[in-house]
């Protein structure tokens, strides 16, 4: 009798999605250690899978340079099929996740830092005492988050405006000022507002401009102290490094510090809760979200910057 065809998809050297997630991860972070964070694995981890799996498809994915990975041909078709199996994948899971009517399970929920930080424990613990069968695993976070692909199930974000693949309600604005400590402002009173020392949250100079400055490079030389944490910003300007750019809800909170300038129309924002369609029928999702806009409504006002105001006449520095 003749012998059947080998399947291909049988041999030793067939791809599974597992190989397929990691050359996927390696694709979007161009590097070893940037998809190592992704996959909450080792430098090491990754490297010896990645040669395993070349090693046994015998195909090279990736070509090595002292700057990173870079894709071959082979790894941008791994990539364009590992996207496409992704996003079924996921599909499905939200699909099967939308049917689900039972309050327990658990929910990833993605926020601001400094929101994490300072009122989320309060939330969901308030939550939680009433559905003690809900986990919720947190994460903080500014960046964009891909609802379709489960980073999250519930986003808590302010933004000009939120994708138009996603569900959820506008709780308020979302406003910034500038912040100081009463022991920076002494004997600075009569300085212009651009000569002033600054603390700055990584990537916001180029939002102040020219309304502080009239060009960046003129706020990169007056920043004295910058960083991607906005908790640690927060507590440099307390500690009279110097004035500091925040959400109000952040600096309007914070008795060590006084608000030194109106906020800034041409940055105004809106503080959403977000989740995927698919998922706004889930019961845990549907009540927690629920939960989100009442607790949140309470504090709108301190969101939008309306706990505090500021005019020329208080004696501070906005000049």
């Amino acid at each position: 009798m003749a012998s059947r065809p080998q399947d291909p998809t049988s041999t030793a050297r067939a791809l599974e999605w597992n190989d397929l997630a990691l050359i996927l991860a390696i694709c979007r972070a161009e590097s070893l250690s940037g998809a190592a964070r992704f996959l909450g694995q080792t430098h090491s981890t990754v490297f010896r899978r990645i040669n395993a799996i070349e090693e046994k498809t015998g195909v090279r994915f990736f070509d090595r340079f002292r700057h990173g990975y870079v894709m071959t041909d082979a790894g941008r078709t791994a990539m364009e099929y590992g996207e496409r199996i992704e996003s079924e994948f996921h599909a499905l899971g939200l699909e099967v996740l939308g049917r689900d009517e039972k309050l327990r399970g658990r929910i990833r929920v993605t926020c601001p830092e400094a929101f994490a930080e300072e009122h989320a424990p309060g939330i969901i613990s308030r939550f939680c005492g009433e559905h003690p069968e809900i986990k919720i695993d947190l994460a903080p976070g500014h960046g964009a988050v891909d609802l379709n692909r489960r980073e999250a199930e519930v986003a808590i974000r302010a933004t000009k405006s939120p994708p138009d693949n996603c569900y959820g309600r506008k709780i308020c604005d979302f406003r910034f000022a500038l912040f100081a400590s009463p022991a920076y402002l002494e004997d600075r009173s009569d300085l212009p507002l651009s000569h002033h020392s600054f603390c700055i949250i990584d990537g916001t100079i180029p939002w102040l401009v020219p309304q502080v400055w009239k060009t960046a490079e003129i706020g990169e030389q007056q920043t004295v102290f910058q960083c991607r944490a906005s908790r640690a910003v927060q507590n440099a300007a307390a500690a009279g490094m110097g004035v500091c750019f925040l959400p109000c809800y952040v600096g309007d909170a914070d008795d060590r510090l006084v608000r030194v300038s109106d906020t800034f129309p041409h940055l105004d924002m809106e503080f959403w809760v977000l989740t995927h369609p698919d998922l706004r029928h889930t019961a845990r999702v549907r009540a927690f979200m629920a939960h989100l806009y009442e607790e949140l409504a309470v504090l709108a006002d301190l969101f939008s910057g309306a706990t505090k105001t500021w005019s020329p006449t208080d004696g501070t520095i906005l000049s």
